[in-house]
């Protein structure tokens, strides 16, 4: 069993990451290069939409930390925005507004059953965003709606209300060769 502090001080100087939860480190799952480029593209599609806005946006770099009684996580989100909320950390944040999770083969089950429920308790989260990535598909879960689910696929849009933005997933999936275009 590893301690918080361990765990955080060995990801600092690790060459591969890490996921922390309750004591065991789980390392990171290779990503592929459509995973890498969804990635991308989210990330810029958004930075422009958050241009001159409070919130900040950060990659898989910077942890979240997810806490409830007798539960200690530490996830490597793909793409998490804050406002600002909640204390943040050098290398953490505890309350992002928005995650954005892009789901492969290797990672969607996990990713389903472990970390969306995890995601979930954290007390400023407004929405929790998978993205498929072997269609064009979206689920968007919103705390105001008791974490309702909403899907967006095919040509729709990906509205995110946490931030007041919308995206076409022709953005998004746009020449990748998926199916639902």
């Amino acid at each position: 069993m590893i301690s918080v502090a361990a765990y955080l001080e060995n990801e600092k100087v690790a060459d591969l990451k890490s996921e922390y939860v309750n004591g065991e480190y789980l390392p990171m799952v290779d990503a592929s290069r459509l995973h890498d480029q969804l990635c991308v593209r989210l990330a810029r599609l958004l930075r422009g939409q958050l241009t001159g806005s409070p919130y900040r946006l950060f990659r898989p770099t910077v942890k979240v930390h997810v806490r409830g009684a007798g539960d200690e996580r530490f996830y490597y989100p793909d793409l998490q925005v804050s406002g600002g909320e909640g204390a943040e950390y050098p290398d953490f944040l505890e309350a992002p507004k928005l995650i954005l999770e892009v789901m492969s083969p290797a990672s969607e089950r996990r990713d389903r059953e472990e970390k969306a429920p995890a995601y979930r308790r954290i007390e400023g989260l407004e929405e929790l965003v998978l993205i498929a990535h072997q269609a064009r598909r979206i689920e968007v879960w919103r705390r105001a709606l008791d974490w309702t689910l909403e899907t967006v696929s095919g040509t729709d849009t990906l509205r995110l209300r946490s931030l007041g933005c919308a995206i076409p997933l022709e953005q998004i999936y746009g020449g990748l060769g998926l199916p639902g275009g």
